[in-house]
């Protein structure tokens, strides 16, 4: 029976990482339309809030109308 050695070669280091294997996913990742869509929601939404924060805070509170005699029942 042969024995099957599961070590690592000596030159890949755990502590390194494979900048080779890293930039072959995130090709794979750009050219994928999906990532675009997602990042073109995460900036809608972004904006989105954005928007509430910066426009929230000024104004005049909303008081009910109160109904006048002409209308009253």
């Amino acid at each position: 029976m042969q024995r099957l050695h599961l070590h690592k070669p000596v030159w890949i280091h755990a502590h390194k990482p494979d900048w080779h294997l890293f930039g072959t996913r995130l090709e794979h990742l750009i050219h994928d339309p999906r990532f675009w869509a997602a990042v073109a929601l995460i900036v809608l939404f972004g904006a989105l809030i954005a928007m509430v924060i910066f426009s929230s805070g000024t104004g005049t509170p909303l008081a009910p109308i109160y109904p006048y005699p002409p209308y009253m029942p």
